[in-house]
């Protein structure tokens, strides 16, 4: 049996949303690092007691609460309330295309509020994983 090396490739192959998902966790996490290393030495006398990982953990949970937020709030659909309208209205632009428009638009926006609530909860979760696993 030979299996080809493009069927391999596709096997192996990792969806963009997860690739994303990890690639930007781990962006905020190196920075969060970087940042509070910077706070620690240059701010030695401010925060006199804290340590670089616990100025970390609080970072990333203050960074995944938020992002957690604004997740679940474009996921719910009430920007659609608060915003304007966002599509031309004009003597060719047919109803029906408007209505595929909005749904594709929302499933987007949808799709883009689940990923920024995963990612929120991530970054909460490593927070409270580094706080509780390393001493």
């Amino acid at each position: 049996m030979v299996v080809s090396m493009v069927r391999i490739k596709e096997y192996l192959k990792i969806p963009k949303l997860i690739r994303n998902t990890v690639l930007v966790f781990l962006l905020v996490l190196i920075s969060d690092v970087l940042a509070a290393g910077l706070w620690t030495s240059l701010l030695h006398g401010c925060f006199f007691g804290y340590s670089q990982k616990l100025i970390t953990c609080d970072l990333l949970f203050l960074e995944g609460a938020i992002i957690f937020a604004i997740g679940a709030f474009l996921a719910s659909g009430i920007t659609w309330l608060l915003g304007v309208s966002r599509y031309p209205r004009g003597r060719y632009y047919v109803e029906e295309k408007m209505g595929n428009d909005i749904r594709k638009s929302r499933k987007k926006q949808l799709r883009t509020g689940i990923f920024m609530m995963i990612l929120g909860a991530m970054l909460i979760g490593s927070s409270v994983a580094i706080g509780q696993l390393f001493p």
